[in-house]
């Protein structure tokens, strides 16, 4: 689940100390200008306790100070006053605030309240922090006292386990016990501790790549962190907001790492030549490592592999080298295990197919039984065979006498394409006697049978 917040990705003007503060202008102020959050009276400025510390006009607050009040409204864009926070209903919230008594310090002020059942503190948010109060900041952006703070669910297995368990991030020891100060992650589960803190300074940094840093798991991990109170802001990772951050990415490998340099210049392995004995080659495969052209003995045009890069490919060859090899049996034989049972199946399978050709090609006879079923529960085998064909008696035909019919006296070819035939006509001659006689070369007796032959 994606977070939620009230801040957006632009930048408040940051005047320096000299200049005056504009108005109608937000301004993002630092700890030269040495002033003060009016909701909680603190100077101190911790993107990571209280937030920013913004100015507009005569209003001064923490970021997470108007945030977190109970009754705090933002009723306009993100553009518009202090995120949101028009200053009509920031000056309202504090007025209410100057009645209620914060249950820690005794002080005015207080605008932020339990929303455990039943639970009527106020406090402010440093006084809040200071004795284990927790906030979330999505939704609706709750805030809890140490008695009603959201607990930890934790597995049992967890819990036994009494033994010291460092912190993934830090490397230092954390308790493995669900505190206000220790969080367990339910991704990964084991042995997945680390300090509120820690996490908290993953999130300001990661921003919108917020994730395990044991198993990279994304959501569920980070709905658990918003619900244990882990700010996580809506803005791009640190490292993809600096300036030239990624400016290494385009720079050459530039030094000589071979063993033994040779150039004899004063700056020795870094010294390069466009071409000639003193040229930077890279290694072939990497490209993180290089050499001079004459320190690894290289004609011209031949690739060079660094050291690692030539480990792993002796060790991959070795790998698959004795993986086809057999055992040294004195025979010197050199004929591959895999390769002699690879080629067996490969003949047993070429075997049965030509068997299935051949029974595809046989003819079947009527003697050959055909097998229907093979009950496995029983040795009984159902077989069907060819049954003599039924004995049909004797019909005897009586012929009719022969019909006379035209003889044909000549025939000549008639072409199929239509295209040079359109012309051709058959002629036709009639005989006295009524008979119809066709033209053509040859003569056909229709009357004889050939069935007879």
């Amino acid at each position: 689940m994606a977070p939620t917040t009230r801040r957006s990705n632009g930048v408040a003007r940051r005047p320096t100390a000299r200049h005056p503060i504009p108005k109608n202008v937000l301004v993002e102020l630092s700890v030269s200008h040495n002033k003060a959050c009016m909701f909680c009276g603190q100077k101190e400025i911790s993107e990571k306790l209280y937030g920013l510390l913004y100015q507009l006009n005569d209003v001064i607050v923490h970021y997470f100070c108007i945030l977190l009040s109970s009754r705090a409204v933002q009723n306009g864009a993100d553009k518009e006053g202090i995120w949101g926070f028009l200053l009509k209903d920031i000056k309202a919230e504090l007025t209410r605030g100057s009645r209620e008594t914060c249950v820690y310090c005794k002080k005015k002020g207080a605008t932020i309240s339990c929303c455990g059942s039943k639970c009527r503190r106020v406090f402010h948010l440093p006084c809040g922090l200071k004795n284990g109060s927790m906030h979330q900041y999505y939704q609706s952006f709750k805030s809890f006292c140490q008695q009603h703070r959201v607990t930890q669910v934790v597995d049992l297995s967890e819990l036994q386990n009494t033994a010291s368990v460092q912190c993934a991030i830090c490397k230092d020891d954390v308790t493995a016990a669900p505190l206000h100060n220790s969080i367990w992650a339910p991704c990964c589960k084991r042995n997945a501790w680390f300090h509120r803190g820690c996490i908290q300074d993953l999130a300001l940094s990661a921003g919108y790549f917020f994730k395990c840093p044991l198993c990279n798991n994304v959501e569920n991990f980070k709905c658990r962190m918003l619900t244990l109170g882990i700010y996580i802001p809506s803005r791009d990772a640190s490292w993809e907001t600096v300036p030239n951050a990624f400016a290494e990415l385009l720079e050459r490998h530039s030094m000589c790492n071979a063993e033994t340099c040779l150039c004899p210049h004063q700056d020795k392995r870094k010294y390069q030549h466009e071409s000639g004995s003193w040229e930077i080659i890279l290694c072939h495969t990497c490209g993180s490592n290089g050499t001079h052209r004459l320190c690894s003995s290289l004609k011209c045009d031949q690739e060079w592999y660094c050291i690692a890069c030539q480990t792993v490919a002796d060790n991959t060859a070795r790998a698959k080298k004795k993986l086809l090899e057999l055992p040294d049996d004195g025979n010197g034989s050199g004929i591959s295990v895999m390769i002699e049972e690879r080629l067996s199946h490969n003949r047993e399978v070429q075997r049965r197919n030509i068997e299935l050709m051949r029974n595809a090609a046989r003819p079947l006879s009527v003697d050959d039984p055909i097998v229907i079923s093979d009950d496995s529960n029983d040795s009984s085998i159902q077989c069907v065979t060819y049954i003599d064909p039924p004995k049909i008696p004797h019909i005897q035909v009586i012929q009719t006498p022969q019909i006379r019919l035209p003889v044909i006296s000549g025939y000549s070819s008639i072409s199929t394409d239509s295209t040079r035939n359109l012309d051709r006509r058959f002629a036709l001659s009639a005989n006295e006697s009524k008979s119809l006689t066709y033209i053509f070369q040859g003569s056909i007796d229709l009357t004889s049978d050939d069935d007879d032959n």
